[in-house]
Formats: structure tokens, sequence, C-alpha cells
């Protein structure tokens, strides 16, 4: 049964460091004081493990090729970027209680993972407008590393074919609708896109350099 509609799943609580408590309002408030602004977007940097215990014989590298990046493919009916990659990730509504919440629900919506910290803002805001019937629409995305509570802790150290196992093992749950398909993707596998154009194909270059940015920020 897909853990998205499942009544008996318990709320958990979420930790939201100091430096993003500016977060913690809703969305009409926040474009209240960024007028400019008509719709807000986030995403969530999913790393697994969700924190790499270094050991003292660790190489400063060893994140790129021990972290993996969760990545969902879009559905082949998707009118915008059908069969392409992304992180999750969507639209904050005016019926969240705050940005951080949307991004919670966003992710739960698209993967029945739960989210349980926010651990960084990676990077810049990203903006671009679209045309709607009612003309110009001007959009602002935010992009966070966090954790979820069906990912754990794993040893720098392990084998590879462990890591391999482990990924199989979480329970990332797609809605159909959204997306088709779900991988851990390293460091190595974003470069390509983002250098060469070569590999699972990205939505974009720009969201392939937030990837690479968010993995840069996990280096001992």
């Amino acid at each position: 049964m897909s853990t998205q509609s499942d009544p008996t799943i318990k709320p958990i609580s979420i930790h939201i460091p100091p430096n993003l408590q500016s977060f913690t309002i809703p969305l009409g408030s926040f474009l209240e004081r960024n007028t400019q602004y008509d719709r807000l977007v986030c995403s969530a940097f999913i790393f697994s493990p969700a924190t790499c215990r270094h050991h003292h014989h660790a190489h400063a590298d060893e994140t790129s090729t021990t972290s993996r990046l969760l990545l969902l493919r879009r559905a082949s009916t998707d009118t915008a970027f059908p069969d392409l990659w992304e992180v999750p990730g969507g639209s904050v509504d005016k019926d969240d209680p705050t940005i951080l919440h949307g991004l919670a629900r966003e992710v739960f919506e698209e993967t029945g993972l739960r989210l349980t910290r926010f651990v960084r803002l990676v990077g810049d805001a990203i903006k671009w407008t679209t045309t709607e019937k009612g003309g110009a629409v001007k959009w602002l995305k935010f992009s966070f590393e966090i954790e979820v509570s069906e990912v754990g802790v794993v040893e720098t150290d392990i084998e590879e074919q462990d890591v391999e196992g482990y990924l199989r093992s979480l329970p990332v749950d797609l809605d159909p609708h959204e997306h088709q398909d779900h991988v851990w993707a390293t460091e190595k596998e974003v470069r390509a896109f983002y250098e060469d154009g070569v590999g699972k194909k990205i939505v974009s270059k720009e969201q392939a350099g937030k990837m690479l940015e968010a993995f840069d920020l996990r280096r001992p």
C-alpha cells in the first residue's frame, strides 16, 4: 500500500536550524514581503547516506564517491520535461503552514519519504519568468539539503556492493502520475551531464550545477 495515503503514518518532528527560521512563514506572508515574485518553488536534495562518518584515514574526496543524491525521472506524459531527471520538490501552496512545510509535503507526496531535518540552504535562489494567460509570472526557487527518516547514517568505508544493497532497500514510493523511476546518483554521474551532456538527462544544466554545488557543500 502506498505510504502517500496511509493514515497510520504518525507525524514526526522537523529540525530547523536557526539560519533557516526566516522560511518558517506562510507563502502569503513571503509574497507580501517580496512583491516582485508571483510563485515560490522549493527543491530537496536528499543524500544517502544522510551523514558520512569519516574515519581518521578518510580521504577528502570520499564524500564525492560515497554520497548519492536522489533523482526522480519525470513521467513520460509530463507536458514540460517528460522523461528527464530532477530532485524532489514543487510549488509551495497557500494552505501550507510555512514554506518549509510546503517542501516537506512535496517530498512526501513525490517519494513517500518523511522529512526530519533541514540541513542547509544550497546556494542562491533561482529566478525565472513564464508567460500565462494573465501575463508574465515571476518565479523564485529555493533549494535545501534535507534529511528524511528513512535514510540513515552509513560509514564511509563500507564496500561498494553494500552501498548498492542499502540503496535498493530504501523505500522510495513514487507517484506514477509525476515520476516513473528513481536513482541514487553519484557526483560523477551528475558531472557527466553538466560538463558533457551525457548519461542521465537532467531537466536543465542550471539544476545539474545546483546538484554539484550540493555535493560540494558536503565535503569535510
